[in-house]
């Protein structure tokens, strides 16, 4: 017979390990979405100020943000319209933040 010793003290270590990762993304992912939602208040076009005051954060999950601006007229400013070039403030603080957060989650 074959006898493993330290098997249970093995196992959990690696939960707590996992543990570790799972908080320190989740403190990432916090950070990076209050990120996004400062920059694409930065780059919204602003005339009356309404849209990038409509611009907010929104913990959906565990590991899930949404950032969203609730402006009635805030596609028509990201996507454009038949008269109007699209103003991609949303987009554009996306690319920016996800640059950030590769740098972050890199081993």
């Amino acid at each position: 017979m074959i006898r493993v010793l330290g098997v249970e003290a093995a196992s959990r270590g690696l939960e707590k390990l996992g543990e570790d990762a799972v908080k320190h993304v989740e403190k990432v992912l916090a950070a990076a979405a209050e990120e996004c939602m400062r920059r694409a208040k930065e780059n919204a076009p602003v005339r009356t100020g309404r849209l990038r005051e409509s611009i907010t954060v929104s913990r959906q999950d565990k590991l899930a943000y949404v950032v969203e601006a609730s402006a009635p007229y805030a596609g028509y400013v990201e996507f454009g319209t038949s008269r109007q070039r699209p103003r991609r403030y949303m987009q554009t603080a996306l690319l920016q933040t996800l640059q950030t957060l590769r740098r972050q989650l890199q081993p």
